[in-house]
Order: C-alpha cells, then sequence, then structure tokens
C-alpha cells in the first residue's frame, strides 16, 4: 500500500475537497434503500430506518417555524422519562403593542415502550397527519449522515473545524462517485460538488494541517467521553478502536503527503490518549472483578468447526480480491466482488452477508491470520 500511495502521489495525484447540497426533503425509506443497493452500498448499515422516537420527534418539530414575523411556533421537548416522551409545541400570541409570548396549545406524548403516540391540542389532528408522512421515510438529515459516513469510509478528513468541506485522498474517490449515483437516483436535486486539488507544497501543508486538527478534535472527545464512563469496562472498548482508526487515518496521511506530514507530534498525542484509555479500562476492569465473584465459562453450542472452515476459505478469497484490487476495499465492496466471483456467503437472521463477511474479516485480523488489516472502520487492504 505505501509503495502504491508513493507512486500515485509522483504520478500528479493527489486528491479532491468535497461538499455538497441537498435541499429539505422527505422520502419512502424503500426507495432510497433501493437506490443505495443499486450504488453498491448497505441499506442496514449506511443508512438505517429511523426509530420510532425519531419519527415523532420529526413530525413534531415540523412545526417549529422561527422564520417569519407572525404566526411563528416552537416546539420543545418538555420530558424524557423513562417510559415517556413528551413535546410541546408553542404558538405566538401578541400581549400588546410592544410584548409577544409562546404559550403551549398542543402536546405529543410518544410511550416509549409501545410507540403509541398521542396529540392533543389545537394541531392535534394536523400533528397525526405529519406522522404519516414521516412514518416509513428518511430524510435529508438521514442522506446528510450517510455523506459523512461515506466521507469516513473514503478516509476523508474536514478542512475547516465546523465541516462542510472535506478532503478525500484520490485513491477513495470511486466511492464518492458511487455516493452522487445514489444521489441522482433519489431524483431530489441533491448534488456532490468535488474540486480537484493541485499536488502542490502549498496545497499538501494545508492538508496536513486540516488532518492535525481533525485528528486531535477527535482525540479531545474520546478523552472527554472516556472520562465520563463510571462503571462500565466494555464501554470504553469503543473508545479504543477510535484511536485505533485515528492511527490509520494518520498513517495514510503519512504515506500520501511525505515530508509534509510532520506526525510525530500528532502520534505521540495518540500514543498518550491510548495509554489514558488503557489506564481508565484497566481500572473498571478491576473495579468489576472485585465486586462479582469469578463464573465458570459458559459453552456455547454451534458449528464451531464448520464456521472455521468457512473463515479460511472466504479469507482466501477476500486476499485475492484485495490483492487483485491493488487498494483498500470496504467490506460491502468485498462482498460484492466475492459475490460475483462466486463466492458463498452466509446470512442469518439478523446478519446480512456482508456484514457476515465482516465478522469473519475481523476475526482473522484479530487473531493475525493472513495479510489482510485493518487500515479504517470497515475498510481493510492486504499488508
Amino acid at each position: 500500500m505505501t509503495t502504491q500511495t508513493s507512486n500515485q502521489t509522483k504520478s500528479g495525484e493527489f486528491g479532491v475537497n468535497i461538499w455538497w447540497h441537498l435541499p429539505e426533503f422527505v422520502i419512502p425509506a424503500e426507495a432510497a434503500h433501493k437506490a443505495l443497493e443499486d450504488a453498491g452500498f448497505e441499506q442496514e448499515q449506511d443508512m438505517p430506518v429511523p426509530s420510532r422516537r425519531a419519527i415523532v420527534s420529526r413530525a413534531a418539530y415540523s412545526f417549529q417555524d422561527r422564520r417569519h414575523n407572525t404566526g411563528r411556533r416552537v416546539t420543545e421537548k418538555t420530558r424524557d422519562g423513562a417510559q415517556y416522551v413528551t413535546y410541546g409545541i408553542l404558538g405566538q400570541t401578541r400581549v400588546d403593542a410592544e410584548e409577544v409570548a409562546f404559550n403551549q396549545d398542543t402536546k405529543i406524548t410518544l410511550d416509549k415502550e409501545s410507540g403509541r403516540v398521542e396529540a392533543e391540542g389545537s394541531l392535534a389532528e394536523d400533528f397525526h397527519k405529519a406522522l404519516e408522512v414521516y412514518d416509513g421515510a428518511v430524510t435529508d438529515e438521514d442522506v446528510r449522515y450517510f455523506l459523512r459516513r461515506v466521507i469516513k469510509m473514503c478516509f476523508g478528513i474536514a478542512k475547516r473545524p465546523t465541516g462542510g468541506i472535506y478532503f478525500v485522498p484520490d485513491r477513495f474517490v470511486t466511492m464518492v462517485n458511487d455516493a452522487q449515483r445514489f444521489l441522482d437516483s433519489l431524483g431530489i436535486g441533491g448534488k456532490l460538488y468535488v474540486e480537484r486539488v493541485v499536488n502542490g507544497t502549498q496545497e499538501r501543508a494545508i492538508v496536513w494541517d486540516a488532518v492535525e486538527n481533525d485528528i486531535g478534535n477527535q482525540i479531545d472527545s474520546t478523552l472527554l467521553a472516556v472520562e465520563r464512563i463510571g462503571k462500565r469496562a466494555n464501554a470504553v472498548t469503543s473508545h479504543q478502536a477510535k484511536l485505533t482508526e485515528l492511527n490509520g487515518l494518520m498513517d495514510i496521511y503519512r504515506n500520501l503527503l511525505g515530508e509534509e506530514a510532520r506526525h510525530e507530534e500528532l502520534a505521540e498525542r495518540l500514543e498518550d490518549a491510548a495509554n489514558t484509555v488503557a489506564a481508565k479500562m484497566s481500572a473498571l476492569q478491576a473495579e468489576a472483578d472485585g465486586a462479582r465473584s469469578m463464573a465458570p465459562p459458559v459453552a456455547v453450542a454451534g458449528d464451531g468447526y464448520k464456521r472455521s472452515k468457512i473463515k479460511v476459505d472466504v479469507m482466501a478469497d477476500v486476499e485475492s480480491a484485495l490483492v487483485s484490487k491493488g487498494a483498500a476495499m470496504h467490506y460491502a465492496e468485498i462482498a460484492k466482488v466475492l459475490k460475483g466471483n462466486g463466492v458463498e456467503l452466509r446470512a442469518t437472521a439478523t446478519k446480512t452477508e456482508a456484514q457476515w463477511l465482516l465478522i469473519q474479516i475481523n476475526k482473522a485480523v484479530r487473531n493475525n491470520s493472513g495479510q489482510v488489516q485493518s487500515v479504517g472502520r470497515g475498510i481493510y487492504a492486504v499488508a
């Protein structure tokens, strides 16, 4: 991978700046998921169906209007308890010539367990109509989440702290093109803007500054989240994985940028953060071990030999696919290549074929068996 990246850089290929425009929209989730599959993405992984709570929240907040001078409305979440979530819709009223007030005229209550929704007040009927619109649908909010996920899968970094413009190395632009095909299939007028970045000294230095800022901010947020963890040691695991991802991200740009990548200080920050998180994990684990008695391991029934054999066979095919591609690939893309080559993948009641393949790859990476290594979340390459 390092040699290939270096060759790409020497040949003038560097990367692109990306930003997008999305209008507000609501479309059936089924149509969006069909467009995702056609573009080569995983619907459950890349754009999950909104939860009941999200649907109710979107319907409630669709009545909020702060833009107009008259008839303004504000939606507020007034309660979030163990069983119920309540939203209030407040309407603007004129008190006198110099004063206005907001009074709640509609209340919406969601039962978290049953999903039942009750609305009372002047907008109750309109709310239920809005709820029908958002039920079983995705919005521009979901597509923005998907596009940010694509940027992450492409090892993209924010070029400014507030986001909005991202840099993606040239070798991963193919997935960006797939995302544009998805937007085109939706027919909602969404567009990805892709701007070539000149492979110059100044441009490379700007990208590395963005890398330092982006990774630095993620380190800070990770440490803050770990500091807030009170008891559960397993809650620290995802943050350890996050730091591993950031190391992989730094390596990608170190190889891409060469001498512009003054990575020593950033590498030290990542190492210090990893040590801090590991210490937190050890402390929580020691506390948990002291609080519970040791229990014998529980045997899990299953076709262990058969699963192991399948894993080895699949990993050989995974390595061949990566070697043929000559670049890192997302696990969904690997699954697509394997199926095209006639390799049998497994699916369960809770896992798609691609998700099952992801489990097999991660097992092999953890056991250090074979030549496949993780270079980012869900992205793998041959060492």
